[in-house]
């Protein structure tokens, strides 16, 4: 039996070269701070626990749901973050903490609806079934 080889992925720090589900804790980090710089126009600064706690966080919610679920649970906080002269910036931290009950269930449930169109059944015909009596 021969094995195929392994795809090579491209470096965890290129978020735009590397497909969703092969994000790691450090392909998130990296798209938090690009996409922070981009929508804030400041640098992106971890919570209150450090880099340590938030790459915790968002592993463990990675586990959890998996990483496209991730991705779309910051990009919909990132939409709804309206920031303030006192928090110009959002981190992982207080969108996991905070925002966490309003953003996650919408995203679980698009998921939900894309994964049963995926696997949705077709019902044969009644043509079709009398054709196999």
């Amino acid at each position: 039996m021969t094995r195929e080889p392994k795809r090579k992925l491209p470096p965890a720090k290129a978020w735009r070269e590397r497909e969703v589900t092969d994000w790691n804790v450090t392909t998130f980090t990296e798209y938090l701070r690009d996409r922070h710089a981009e929508l804030y126009g400041i640098p992106y600064v971890p919570g209150r626990g450090g880099w340590r706690m938030e790459q915790g966080v968002i592993k463990r919610m990675g586990g959890e749901h998996g990483p496209e679920v991730v991705r779309r649970f910051i990009d919909g906080c990132f939409r709804e973050y309206r920031p303030t002269r006192d928090y110009p910036g959002v981190n992982f931290t207080f969108m996991y903490t905070y925002m966490r009950a309003r953003v996650l269930p919408k995203v679980l449930a698009e998921a939900a609806r894309e994964q049963r169109g995926r696997t949705e059944v077709v019902a044969p015909s009644a043509e079709e079934l009398a054709g196999w009596l």
